[in-house]
């Protein structure tokens, strides 16, 4: 996999030396990617192209700003 099309947001599958974890993207680099586990007890925050095995993008829906006056009481 290459970390061309990862963006800071989503969210990776990533196995380092076999120990499976998800992890939220923060910033990529040409072959690494800089990642916050979801799990507090994982302590890798560097993750390869070559161990990243999921990729879930993160939905333009959620990164948009929300609709004023949607919630609020009239």
């Amino acid at each position: 996999m290459t970390v061309g099309g990862v963006n800071p947001g989503d969210i990776v599958l990533a196995d380092v030396k076999r120990r499976r974890f998800y992890a939220i993207v923060i910033a990529r680099s040409k072959r690494e990617l800089e990642v916050q586990p979801i799990d507090r007890r994982v302590t890798y925050h560097r993750v390869k192209a070559s161990e990243v095995i999921g990729l879930w993008r993160r939905s333009r829906a959620a990164s948009a700003r929300p609709v004023e006056g949607i919630g609020r009481a009239a």
